[in-house]
């Protein structure tokens, strides 16, 4: 194989997971980014990374190998962004989850980076994240975990990569819970506090605000909450790029 072709074919395989990755991880992925865009990002992370792709041999002997190729390292590009995107969004789902026990679940605005309709403090939190991802440089280090993929074979051992998936949900779940534990903690007292009252005082009439004292409870309890949720947040891209390592075998 010529040198030429042999960059071309490099190129079209690192074009492969870069747009894998690029379409599927947050905030690459966000639907405020234009198509072309994203395309861009794509095209320039596999010229960034060409000298590392064709520094592993590419083993192409027919058309179908090819076309297979390309189908390998689009899925373990996607691979890597589905695991990114999986941390970054913990933002969203300690929100939507403040938001659905502590009583504000006004209707759900529209999310300006996903486009699609969330819950109030889902799309704060959601915006936060992405926030910190940016001003911390983690979307540097994102990358840099695709470019260490790029030329290693991510789906030689499916369990691996099985494992890293059903831990890197393990740890979105539980660091999602972990911001909105505190708050509801707290409410969860309040509602036996209140329903203890209502009991024992029922001439008070303590339902009619209920609601109300639930409310301002829980967006305080946020307000005091904020500020564990930048060590959670980077707890969890450090776990990204845990997962990104394991996935390459580096």
């Amino acid at each position: 194989m010529s040198l030429q072709l042999t960059s071309l074919v490099a190129f079209l395989l690192a074009l492969a997971r870069a747009g894998g990755f690029v379409f599927l991880a947050m905030p690459f992925s966000s639907k405020m980014i234009p198509r072309v865009v994203q395309v861009g990002v794509a095209v320039a992370l596999a010229f960034g990374t060409l000298h590392v792709a064709m520094s592993y041999p590419v083993p192409i002997d027919s058309s179908i190998a090819f076309v297979g190729q390309i189908l390998v390292q689009a899925l373990s590009g996607a691979i890597l962004g589905f695991v990114v995107t999986v941390f970054v969004d913990i933002g969203m789902a300690a929100g939507s989850l403040l938001g659905l026990f502590g009583g504000f679940s006004p209707p759900p605005s529209m999310d300006p980076l996903s486009l699609n309709q969330a819950p109030a403090l889902g799309t704060f939190y959601d915006l936060l994240a992405i926030t910190l991802l940016f001003a911390s440089g983690g979307d540097r280090l994102v990358v840099a975990g695709l470019i260490r993929s790029m030329g290693t074979e991510m789906l030689s051992q499916p369990s691996l990569g099985l494992q890293v998936i059903v831990k890197s949900v393990s740890i979105f779940f539980g660091a999602a819970f972990q911001i909105a534990a505190p708050v509801l903690a707290v409410m969860f007292l309040s509602q036996v506090v209140l329903g203890i009252v209502v009991k024992v005082a029922p001439q008070l009439n303590a339902m009619q605000f209920m609601f109300p004292l639930q409310i301002l409870l829980s967006l305080t309890l946020v307000l005091l909450t904020l500020t564990l949720v930048p060590g959670i947040l980077t707890a969890g891209l450090h776990y990204a790029f845990i997962a990104e390592r394991d996935l390459v075998g580096g």
